[in-house]
């Protein structure tokens, strides 16, 4: 798509955003550009008329984030095909709360189980033994990471007392810790 095209695209949702009927659309346009159709205006009125919407309170959105791909989250529970499944994006969840993953999203869930699995792209796509083994590497990654903060904040004594070794143990006590339940 041209810049132009993009323009015209970028005033008509403009439009749609602050609510304009098409007569106000018009005398808008007749106002900034002194013409009543965009396809009518040069690229430099159509950046007018852009500015002029966004003064009067039209916000650009990016449908896309750094990565050039639009973020998706997970779908709710119980619709995947495997059990595994619903409990791998859970702990992933789980894994950003307590701050291990920088995102939440199921883009960058698809991207670690591609590096886990032989090239397998979305999570939903994996196999039960797939997902099983992905699993184990996320409660491992999860299980270690806990630990280490628990070591670094002063809470060693809390996993000996406990023996928490367990993926279960060790979150029920950092749980505790951190009154997150």
């Amino acid at each position: 798509m041209n810049n132009r095209n993009r323009l015209i695209q970028l005033i008509h949702v403009g439009k749609r955003e602050l609510g304009l009927d098409d007569e106000t659309y018009r005398a808008m346009l007749q106002e900034v550009a002194s013409k009543v159709s965009c396809s009518k205006m040069s690229i430099k009125e159509l950046e007018l008329v852009v500015a002029h919407m966004e003064a009067k309170g039209f916000k650009r959105q990016a449908k896309v984030g750094k990565t050039g791909f639009k973020r998706r989250l997970s779908p709710r529970s119980g619709k995947a095909k495997h059990a595994e499944i619903d409990k791998i994006r859970a702990i992933w969840i789980t894994m950003y709360q307590h701050g291990i993953v920088q995102d939440k999203s199921e883009t960058a869930l698809d991207a670690y189980v591609r590096r886990m699995t032989t090239n397998i792209d979305h999570v939903g796509w994996m196999d039960s033994h797939q997902a099983y083994a992905v699993l184990e590497s996320l409660k491992k990654w999860h299980t270690r990471a806990l630990r280490e903060w628990m070591v670094e904040n002063g809470h060693e004594k809390l996993l000996q007392i406990r023996a928490a070794k367990s993926y279960a143990s060790v979150l029920i006590c950092y749980e505790e810790v951190t009154n997150k339940k």
